[in-house]
């Protein structure tokens, strides 16, 4: 069966970084020995982006024939739901869109990894994905590094707590911050 990981950088702001890390020989090895076939990169709208993409499938050819994962790309698309659906493994910029569309994914859920821009508005992505993590609904690699990466694919045999359908993010954040509300979350599924 087939063995889909999705990367997405986001749609407007550049994140090369993330590209270029997974297109290193180590996480690309990786991704091999977990067994993954196909990996889609979404690069984002920026013209460098769609430049860093093409520059690190051409650097890594020989690695990518080695390990024999199909690599594809693309900048933005209206059926995100429908690549994440399609998806084993998201690998997120760590937008909360693409968190919460992916932990709201129809099952088999993909397993998420969240690599938070360092650049992106003082760290909120941090702040959610820890959050997130807490709660045991994602994995969190809390650095753009290598290391991190690849200790966050080490992790993926876990079982991951479903997110209940029927709050907000804000409502689940302040949940696990302790601010408890009108927020009610005593069901905590294991997928």
């Amino acid at each position: 069966m087939p063995r889909k990981v999705l990367v997405t950088t986001g749609a407007t702001y550049p994140f090369d970084a993330l590209i270029e890390l997974i297109f290193t020989q180590r996480v690309l090895k990786k991704l091999s020995a977990l067994a993954v076939t196909d990996l889609r990169i979404q690069y984002g709208s920026t013209p460098t982006s769609h430049i860093a993409y093409e520059n690190c499938v051409e650097n890594c050819y020989a690695v990518l024939q080695s390990t024999g994962i199909n690599v594809t790309g693309f900048g933005i698309t209206e059926n995100m739901a429908s690549e994440i659906r399609s998806s084993w493994l998201v690998m997120s910029h760590a937008g909360t869109g693409t968190i919460l569309d992916t932990l709201r994914s129809p099952s088999p859920k993909p397993r998420l990894i969240v690599v938070p821009n360092p650049v992106l508005m003082h760290g909120h992505q941090a702040e959610v994905a820890a959050a997130l993590e807490d709660m045991n609904c994602l994995l969190y690699s809390k650095s753009a590094t290598e290391e991190s990466i690849v200790s966050a694919l080490d992790k993926l045999d876990r079982q991951f707590t479903e997110l209940p359908q029927k709050h907000s993010l804000a409502d689940l954040v302040n949940y696990e911050a302790g601010v408890f509300g009108n927020c009610d979350i005593s069901e905590k599924h294991v997928i």
